[in-house]
């Protein structure tokens, strides 16, 4: 599709759901349509209406991550504006609004922090965990440097999963569908001891054949076999205290996210493995001999303790800890007998503490708190090289974090309908690690020990002029911990900056059968972390200066109660100001000035257009009919913006037809990427030695399958 067709679409998509809206203030007085749900998140750590909060929060309730079918991270980034999730190994990478790392080394974070129930998981290879029994996922975007605090410089996404209730509740689906797939996820709750104890257990398998083959030996690549379970159980010892306890386990063991073939990052020039004669018949597949595999484990403990003090003052703790481990083995070069094995291992243990004292009164609330986080992290990437028996890429070692942190948040309104809302945090980490670097024969000690401190404020002015329209604008600052990429020579990285100027609006008109929330913002960004390949090692260094800018609106509308409309628009313009570095593919022009290149892993633009009608069928029964659109802009994965590091812009669409009984089952054909578009999830560009061949992982492609879905 054209660009210039492609805008023409979105515009128009866009203008059917404006119309949509629109048409509900004529037709409501013949018809019931309903008002839109109120939708109730924790995004500034306590409960109020997603409408009410000053911030630029989606929140994807359970009923639309099932009807979007969004079973993995990669599968969310859809469903909010300027949001991108990319893997690399089976590893999710997290951008929001052109925040984000194109490679996460070992021991290296996100740039967005990652939350399940309100705690913080640090490590990206164990951040695919919670997304089944979910009630909602909230994603906060912009710095949450007051009170999310460390990791948080491109904002944070907390998933909340389902809670016990008092009355015997149950629910089941199983999916079938192409590809070989079979999934189902299962709960089950209610109260053990009614007032006082209540439990829920849930459960999760999917298993599922590969979208492609290894040409060499006959496997699947790119399947998926996951098992994971969790139990939560809430207790109130007497009326002023609740506790709530939650244990989650998940398992992995498949080849998911493997590196793909497509030629060399040099135009016209060939890589080994296609100078060797060893290059797979179609993008899918893979020519190795070694048949990749991924096996993760990560479990999870965490207490929630909640004592009412006073009628309007409270004092929270929340205390955790999580293991993990991951390994992965992959052919990156693509050749059979293999001569670039990759092996991977991160381990990790993690405990952290928070304790909030929350207050409100009035015209007034607040938030003190105090939060501990300790973390070691050890593993290795090694990669034997074929040029000599005893050579190799090989990075091992350990790294170790303390975090710790004071912050407030508080909101006064101190006129009528005008609210001044003010947040701080400072923040002290330190962080050692100790290892060693070999490439090609002589090891090499790395490591080292940093310290940061910072202080990450907030001020916000909120006007409500009415009961359904909030106005707000404010400044705030957010910070990335620097450290070392574990085994990885050199002096490590410092933290990262970010000041956000932000502006916008959330209102609901015609009786909330409308709702418009609107964004505008810019970032001043320093030292942003950027990995380049340097022959066979990944190297991070900080960027100079960048500015992003851009637009966000949301719109979900209910012009009849048969029609539901949502439509999402994020503009984004992310470019560097100032960054000079050597180009890996020409390291004979030295460094370069890559200014005014974009940041890698921001599209221009990302929309989407979605809709669901529903038919009554008699008396209880219906029949909803529902399709979406996604489109996004051109993305570069590398800040060189090589063409062989590139995803050109693409649109995908999904379908589904449900029958819903009205009673106790369900049943709904579905359809992903209805197109069959190969798209292009990371690509980066590896070692001149080995032709500098473009290391591909793809999204999904084509699905479709059938749901069966039982609720007690």
């Amino acid at each position: 599709m054209k660009r210039s067709t492609r805008i023409h679409t979105i515009a128009s998509l866009a203008a059917f759901g404006w119309a949509g809206a629109v048409q509900a203030q004529s037709t409501a007085a013949g018809t019931d349509a309903p008002a839109i749900d109120e939708i109730i998140v924790t995004a500034q750590k306590r409960s109020e209406s997603v409408q009410d909060v000053p911030l630029a929060v989606s929140a994807v309730g359970g009923a639309t991550l099932d009807r979007l079918g969004v079973g993995n991270p990669l599968q969310l980034g859809a469903t909010v504006p300027n949001f991108n999730l990319q893997t690399n190994s089976g590893v999710t990478y997290i951008y929001l609004r052109g925040v984000g790392n194109n490679f996460l080394g070992l021991g290296i974070d996100s740039n967005v922090a990652y939350h399940a129930n309100g705690v913080y998981i640090a490590r990206p290879r164990a951040q695919v965990s919670s997304y089944f029994d979910v009630d909602r996922i909230e994603v906060v975007r912009g710095p949450q440097g007051d009170l999310y605090g460390r990791n948080a410089t491109g904002g944070s996404i907390n998933v909340i999963t389902r809670k016990p209730t008092d009355d015997f509740s149950a629910n089941a689906t199983l999916s079938v569908g192409n590809y070989g797939l079979v999934q189902g996820e299962a709960g089950v709750g209610g109260a053990i001891v009614p007032g006082k104890i209540a439990v829920r257990a849930a459960g999760f398998f999917v298993d599922r054949g590969g979208y492609g083959k290894n040409e060499a030996t006959g496997k699947d690549v790119d399947n998926r076999k996951e098992q994971a379970g969790r139990l939560t159980v809430e207790l109130t010892p007497s009326e002023p205290l609740t506790i709530e306890i939650i244990a989650d386990y998940f398992h992995a063991n498949d080849a998911w996210g493997v590196v793909h073939q497509a030629g060399s990052g040099i135009p016209g020039a060939l890589t080994l493995a296609e100078s060797l004669g060893n290059f797979p018949s179609k993008i899918r597949n893979v020519v190795s001999g070694v048949d990749p595999n991924r096996k993760i484990r990560a479990w999870g403990v965490q207490g929630t303790a909640t004592l009412d003090l006073a009628e309007n003052l409270s004092l929270k703790s929340i205390t955790a800890y999580r293991k993990s481990r991951f390994t992965a083995l992959d052919e990156l070069i693509g050749t059979n007998p293999s001569i670039g094995a990759i092996s991977q291992l991160e381990k990790q243990h993690q405990f952290s503490e928070e304790v909030q004292l929350l207050a409100n009164g009035t015209r007034w609330d607040f938030i003190l708190g105090g939060y501990y986080f300790t973390e070691k992290v050890d593993g290795f990437i090694h990669i034997p090289l074929f040029f000599d028996p005893a050579a190799q890429f090989d990075q091992r070692g350990t790294g170790d974090t303390k975090a710790y942190a004071v912050f407030a948040h508080g909101s006064w309104e101190f006129v009528p309908k005008l609210k001044l809302v003010l947040g701080a945090r400072y923040s002290y980490e330190k962080r050692t690690s100790e290892g060693v670097f070999t490439a090609p024969f002589v090891p090499i000690p790395t490591g080292g020990k940093k310290s940061f401190n910072a202080f990450t404020p907030k001020a916000t002015l909120q006007f409500e002029p009415s009961d359904n329209l909030t106005l707000y604008g404010g400044v705030s600052k957010g910070f990335k911990s620097g450290g070392f990429t574990i085994g990885v020579p050199g002096p490590g990285v410092e933290p990262e900056k970010l000041l956000s100027y932000e502006a916008g609006l959330k209102a609901q008109m015609f009786d909330r059968r409308l709702t418009a929330n609107i964004a505008a913002f810019w970032y001043d960004y320093t030292n942003m972390v950027v990995t380049r390949v340097v022959q066979a090692q990944t190297v991070e260094e900080n960027a100079g200066k960048s500015t992003i800018k851009g637009i966000e609106v949301e719109l979900t509308a209910r012009p009849t109660n048969r029609l539901r409309i949502d439509a999402s628009l994020g503009l984004l313009d992310a470019k560097f100001d100032s960054f000079v570095t050597p180009d890996p593919l020409d390291p004979a022009a030295g460094p370069i000035s890559l200014a005014g290149n974009r940041l890698p892993g921001s599209a221009k633009y990302t929309a989407r257009v979605g809709a669901q009608y529903d038919i009554p069928v008699g008396d209880v029964a219906k029949i909803s009919i529902s399709g979406d659109a996604f489109f996004s802009g051109n993305m570069y994965f590398d800040p060189y913006e090589h063409r062989g590091s590139y995803q050109p812009s693409y649109e995908t669409y999904n379908a589904s037809l449900t029958y819903d009984s009205g009673r106790w089952w369900s049943m709904t054909l579905w359809g992903r990427n209805l197109s069959n578009k190969t798209i292009v999830s990371n690509q980066l560009i590896s070692a001149d030695f080995w032709g500098y061949p473009r290391l591909t992982y793809l999204r999904d492609p084509r699905t479709y399958g059938i749901d069966f879905k039982a609720k007690f």
